[in-house]
């Protein structure tokens, strides 16, 4: 497992794709063996971290060659099958994937005390910075909360014009359970001050 992503930081984009300004790659991981019933937290973190790693030597790896680019990891919660890597050819387009504001998907960012990297005891690649949001979908009338977590080479976080807002009790015990956790009454208070997720959708 850990090779398999491993190996992704070895995949060379050579240019960019057509019509795209970004790259990407999913967890090589089965959807019914990381979301099995009973899979050890420290399997799960396992492969977070193996995702950061293979984060930094994508961004290494471009670097050497002399690529222009930004390297982000993606962290879905609780659909963790749906985290990946995801390498931006330039700063509009990296801007522009940010912007997520519309009738049946809005991203909030997360208040500034809240960290993956500190509640899943991760090892942050230097250089990068991390971000949080709290996705919502609307699916034919049934909105589908979630987090998004980025880490990446950026000198700051994306500026999406977003306002603090209070959080969700629903999003803090799902972040909580994935954790391997009892939410707290930190979690469920409401915060004022924002933090800052990404998959290609």
């Amino acid at each position: 497992m850990v090779e398999k992503i491993g190996a992704r930081g070895c995949v060379e984009p050579i240019e960019q794709p057509p019509g795209r300004g970004y790259w990407h790659a999913h967890l090589p991981i089965r959807r019914s063996f990381i979301h099995s019933v009973g899979l050890p937290w420290s399997v799960r973190r396992l492969c977070i971290q193996s995702l950061l790693d293979a984060a930094l030597q994508l961004q290494l790896a471009q670097v050497s060659r002399g690529t222009s680019c930004r390297v982000v990891a993606a962290i879905d919660l609780p659909s963790l099958a749906d985290s990946q890597l995801i390498v931006f050819f330039g700063d509009e387009q990296l801007f522009r994937f940010f912007q997520r504001q519309s009738p049946d998907q809005t991203w909030v960012a997360l208040p500034r005390h809240r960290s993956l990297e500190r509640e899943w005891k991760l090892r942050r690649p230097k250089g990068f910075l991390e971000w949080g949001f709290e996705e919502t979908l609307d699916e034919d009338g049934m909105p589908q909360v979630s987090e998004v977590w980025f880490f990446g080479n950026v000198a700051t976080a994306p500026n999406i014009g977003l306002q603090p807002t209070a959080r969700s009790g629903k999003v803090q015990e799902c972040a909580a359970a994935e954790a391997g956790r009892r939410p707290d009454s930190s979690d469920l208070q409401a915060q004022d001050q924002p933090q800052a997720r990404t998959d290609i959708r």
